[in-house]
């Protein structure tokens, strides 16, 4: 049950075929959609601004962009345009589903619309930077492992599903647009070299803050009590919020996550705010982060609305389940989907 296609991914209204649209018809057309490139474009004036101008579209970006990401994205836009090479968008992120969710360890739906919604981005910006575009995936699996007291087939669990969906998906892009899937512990040979290097940012930090701990607002508070699986004993110290923020922050000062951090030749993107990256949410109505949250569908005309829902969210939504059967698309969270009657 297909709307009718317009050329170049425009999708005409055909509400005849669209009526009682199941859920499972609907990602079936969007994945059949996925491929079909955006409309093209006659570049007037500069290419790079063009490129740029795409990348920080409204259509995708959700907030204002800060200084250090204005800088990064027009320095990568325009050194890839001067040796014709693909510019590659990359988003570091916890790899694991939350634990909370009866959906862990496996990733569900809010991957796969993420996904959807970033490859509708990456072609967009394809349309005028024909050496074409990189969305990667950087889990920091390794850390978050050691942070939130997850184990190692937790993770696995989570990365191999998600490289399962990669695999699958793939048939479906369009030109032009590649997927890419990196983890932080395949940066070790041996992951002991990790805990020493994470114990010695620790120890630096505290030298550098004169010993002191940091220091936690209400927020940090409240998402170091989501993401953490406690450890029997650990919530009986006063401090063990500000001893899991202290792990937090000098992750990013290990030399070997380093390499990656500082790695010049890549645009930086993010579901919430950081002043270096792009702004994006998880897709084009949810702005959760897709590892913390769960994907459902809203039904919104005679169409879907893709959705990644959060804890509170998740809890206070009234849905009904629909069966789908997707070929080739696998996992213990793909056999049912979330249908949103009431937020």
């Amino acid at each position: 049950m297909l709307p009718c296609k317009g050329f170049y991914g425009e999708v005409m209204s055909a509400p005849h075929l669209q009526v009682n649209m199941t859920a499972q018809e609907y990602i079936q057309q969007r994945l059949e959609h996925l491929h079909v490139p955006s409309k093209p474009v006659e570049v007037r004036g500069s290419v790079e601004d063009a490129i740029y101008a795409r990348l920080m579209s409204k259509k995708f970006r959700k907030m204002k962009a800060g200084d250090p990401c204005v800088e990064i994205t027009k320095r990568v836009v325009a050194k890839a345009v001067k040796e014709q090479t693909p510019i590659m968008v990359t988003e570091c992120f916890g790899g694991n589903k939350l634990w909370r969710f009866e959906e862990a360890p496996e990733i569900d739906w809010a991957e796969l619309f993420s996904l959807f919604y970033f490859v509708d981005w990456m072609k967009y910006v394809a349309a005028v930077h024909k050496p074409g575009m990189i969305f990667d995936y950087f889990s920091q699996d390794l850390s978050v492992e050691r942070l939130d007291n997850l184990s190692r087939e937790e993770m696995d669990a989570y990365s191999n599903t998600f490289r399962q969906m990669i695999r699958f998906i793939e048939p479906y892009l369009p030109d032009g647009v590649s997927i890419t899937y990196r983890r932080h512990r395949e940066m070790f040979g041996d992951e002991s070299d990790y805990d020493k290097e994470i114990q010695a940012a620790m120890e630096k930090m505290l030298r550098d803050n004169d010993g002191k701990m940091p220091t936690l607002d209400d927020e940090m508070k409240t998402r170091t009590e989501l993401n953490v699986r406690p450890l029997p004993g650990q919530t009986d110290e006063a401090d063990w919020r500000e001893k899991v923020e202290l792990q937090h922050q000098a992750i990013f000062r290990t030399p070997t996550l380093g390499k990656y951090l500082n790695f010049p030749d890549m645009v930086w993107t993010c579901p919430t705010y950081y002043e270096d990256s792009i702004v994006t949410g998880s897709t084009k109505r949810s702005i959760a982060k897709f590892w913390a949250g769960v994907g459902a569908l809203e039904k919104s005309d005679n169409t879907y609305q893709e959705l990644v829902l959060t804890p509170k969210q998740l809890e206070k939504a009234e849905f009904v389940w629909q069966d789908v059967i997707i070929d080739g698309l696998s996992g213990k969270n793909f056999a049912k989907i979330r249908v949103i009657t009431k937020q």
